[in-house]
């Protein structure tokens, strides 16, 4: 028991006095230090007694005793209490320095003469005594705690080398400062060395890591002691044998008051079982991943050699063999090589080289499904012919699976491996199966492709030949159509005129008029004006022939559009003025790109038909303007023909008039052929029916678009625009 902080202790008395144990109380009395509780004995026998009993913190022990003397109760009480070192004060009446070693090498603390005695150097050896036997009691608790404690510490040892044995984990510690490393027992043999062989080098565990690990192993450790995080890392060890072994170690660095690195501490642990494990999974996952791209291609591609291509490339990557290839079967059951995939240091297998026709054992086993494997083709049974053919191509082991198209036997796929035996596994030999089940699926599916290519192709010319009879059905209704239209022509348009001037031209000739001056005259200007009419159809005739001729081969050039639209003008101010009706141009841009011949032809036949149609004293306007096809919605054709397509710079030119207007029903017919809105205005106003078709050519060939609006009875106002560049070039 711990007593340091408290004040009250327990004095034991040793003398046969009762005078001197007075005196001692007294001494002891006096003391403020402590708190005594004094205990008494005459004899050295009752004083063990009570030392057993008790167990003071201090005697007082006379020399002198009546049943023996210092010395030997000195003896019996170290026998008593097993300890060296003594809380004894001994008291003697004889000044002797060799008694005095003598107690002390009994174990007694302090030494004091009766003669000498006083109260003070009582109280400084009391305390001394006191002292020394608290230390002393505090130190055998500790040598107590301590074995305790070691014996728990060798308890846990050996549970813990018994756990790393059963673990086969091993210890290492490295010393940053010596560059020293401890390794245990299971350290070593991890590393396949012998126990107790490891000289503590760290070159030496740096030649047991493989030398495609060692960067990163070292790369690892440093990081872990630069940023003060764990270590963990899993790396390749190549023992004495040659094998190779996964180990996985974890550890951390310790490190000094400064922040500077004293020792890394950690494990290490075998994982080859975790590692081939893992390995097996991927392997697995890596089947399944090729297996499911070749399904994935096959209904992708409907193009045979590449599937078949692939095939033996993902083979011979995924298997780390030398060669893999497709073999066809021919009829008599011989057959080549279509496809084959080979690494760099080997030889490809030509046509020359193949396979003689299989023997009719060989494709009764492949009917059957049959799949050969040999891993060594020198301890297979193969006889002689056949060795010689596999040794001519460097085969030493191969691994042979059939293809069949639906029940049929097609052909092979064949795994070779050249540099040395090679033993199939299960799962090898389950993925080329797979495979080769695809690659029958793929060669069912081109055959059916092929088939429906070939229906396709005699679909298309049946459809090609019946295009070329409706072709020719509509070159003929064509030519009927022509033929029609000019019937109607001559019919309406020449016969009508000929007719007129036949008869005006039959009356003059039999004299009918020659008493007839003006009869005569007015004869001979029907004649004239039919003449100039039947010409002038002729004229729009060729003209729109020419455009349709010519209808790719515009030359473009840029105009000054005022002086354009006066042109026109210009042209007509004649037939306006005798019609009494007046022209008026707003222009409100500049140059535009366009045939400027056409473009004046067009004005021209729009700015007539209005003359013609307006009443006297009434003005027919011409404007010429740029529109934002998006903001623009003014006309009908803005409102509903508008796309993306005619989104951009155009020019719009309108030619309004104040005459009768245009039934709705006329609208869109007016520019066609011979269209007029009153059969009547041939004759009244002179025109052939084919002017507006005439503009409406110009205009599409110019990419632009034409149209009328009208309200009847109020006029008309016939409208077109021209797309323009958006900037002008020189």
């Amino acid at each position: 028991m711990d007593t340091t902080n408290d004040k009250s202790r327990t004095i034991l008395i040793v003398e046969d006095s009762l005078s001197y144990r007075s005196l001692l109380r007294d001494y002891l009395s006096q003391d403020n230090r402590y708190n005594y509780t004094i205990l008494e004995t005459g004899t050295g026998a009752e004083g063990l007694k009570q030392y057993r009993i008790v167990q003071p913190d201090a005697i007082l022990l006379d020399y002198v005793l009546p049943d023996m003397n210092g010395l030997e109760f000195l003896q019996a009480l170290q026998q008593q209490i097993k300890k060296p070192d003594l809380p004894v004060v001994l008291l003697t009446e004889y000044e002797k320095e060799n008694l005095a070693s003598q107690a002390i090498e009994c174990g007694a603390q302090q030494y004091l003469s009766k003669s000498t005695l006083t109260n003070e150097n009582l109280r400084l050896s009391l305390h001394n005594a006191i002292k020394q036997g608290e230390l002393l009691r505090q130190v055998a608790e500790l040598k107590v705690q301590n074995d305790r404690n070691l014996r728990v510490l060798d308890r846990k040892e050996e549970q813990l080398r018994l756990a790393l044995a059963s673990a086969q984990m091993g210890i290492w510690d490295w010393n940053l400062l010596t560059g020293q490393m401890q390794w245990n027992r299971e350290h070593e043999e991890l590393f396949g060395l012998a126990p107790g062989s490891f000289d503590g080098n760290y070159e030496t565990f740096d030649r047991c890591i493989h030398a495609e690990d060692r960067a990163a192993v070292h790369e690892c450790v440093v990081r872990s002691i630069e940023t003060h995080t764990s270590l963990c890392h899993q790396f390749r060890i190549v023992w004495a044998d040659g094998s190779i072994h996964w180990i996985e170690t974890r550890g951390e660095a310790y490190f000094n008051a400064a922040g500077e690195a004293m020792r890394t501490i950690g494990t290490v642990v075998n994982i080859d079982e975790r590692q081939q494990a893992q390995q097996l999974l991927q392997n697995q996952l890596d089947r399944q991943r090729l297996v499911l791209d070749m399904t994935v291609q096959i209904r992708r591609s409907l193009d045979l050699p590449e599937i078949l291509q692939t095939t033996v490339d993902e083979v011979r990557q995924f298997l780390q063999i030398e060669r893999v290839l497709v073999y066809k079967f021919a009829s008599d059951w011989s057959g080549n090589v279509i496809v084959e995939s080979v690494s760099a240091d080997w030889s490809a297998i030509s046509t020359e080289q193949i396979y003689h026709p299989c023997s009719e054992a060989a494709v009764k086993s492949f009917q059957q499904g049959i799949v050969i494997e040999n891993a060594d083709i020198y301890s297979a049974e193969i006889d002689d012919l056949h060795l010689q053919l596999l040794e001519s191509v460097q085969i030493m082991a191969n691994l042979v699976v059939p293809i069949f198209k639906g029940t049929d036997l097609w052909g092979l796929l064949i795994a070779h491996h050249c540099s040395a035996p090679r033993q199939w596994q299960p799962s090898e030999i389950d993925l080329v199966k797979q495979l080769a089940s695809q690659v029958s699926i793929a060669i069912q599916q081109a055959n059916l492709f092929a088939q429906a290519q070939l229906e396709l192709t005699h679909r298309k010319q049946a459809e090609m030949t019946l295009q070329l009879l409706n072709a020719e059905i509509e070159q003929r209704q064509s030519v009927e159509t022509l033929k029609d239209e000019f019937i109607g022509i001559v019919s309406h348009e020449l016969r009508t005129p000929l007719t007129s001037m036949q008869g005006a031209l039959g009356l003059l000739a039999m004299g009918l008029m020659d008493d007839e001056p003006e009869q005569m005259k007015r004869m001979i200007e029907i004649a004239s004006i039919e003449t100039e009419r039947l010409v002038r159809l002729v004229n729009n005739i060729l003209d729109l022939d020419k455009l349709d001729a010519n209808s790719n081969c515009l030359e473009l050039e840029w105009g000054d559009a005022n002086l354009l639209a006066q042109t026109a003008i210009d042209v007509m101010t004649g037939s306006a003025a005798a019609a009494g009706v007046d022209l008026e141009l707003n222009c409100q841009i500049g140059q535009i790109f366009v045939v400027p011949d056409r473009i004046v032809q067009t004005l021209t036949n729009l700015i007539g038909n209005a003359i013609k149609f307006s009443p006297s004293n009434t003005t027919v306007s011409i404007e010429v303007t740029e529109i934002d096809p998006i903001l623009d919605r003014a006309t009908k054709f803005d409102s509903l023909r508008a796309d993306s397509a005619t989104l951009s710079r155009r020019v719009r030119f309108a030619i309004a008039d104040r005459g009768r207007g245009i039934p709705a029903d006329k609208l869109e017919t007016i520019f066609n052929r011979f269209q007029q809105v009153d059969s009547s205005d041939s004759r009244d106003k002179g025109g052939t029916g084919l002017g507006l078709a005439i503009c409406k050519s110009i205009v599409e060939q110019h990419q632009g678009q034409i149209w009328v609006e009208s309200d009847w009875g109020n006029g008309s106002t016939f409208f077109f625009t021209l797309p323009q560049p958006m900037h002008q070039h020189s």
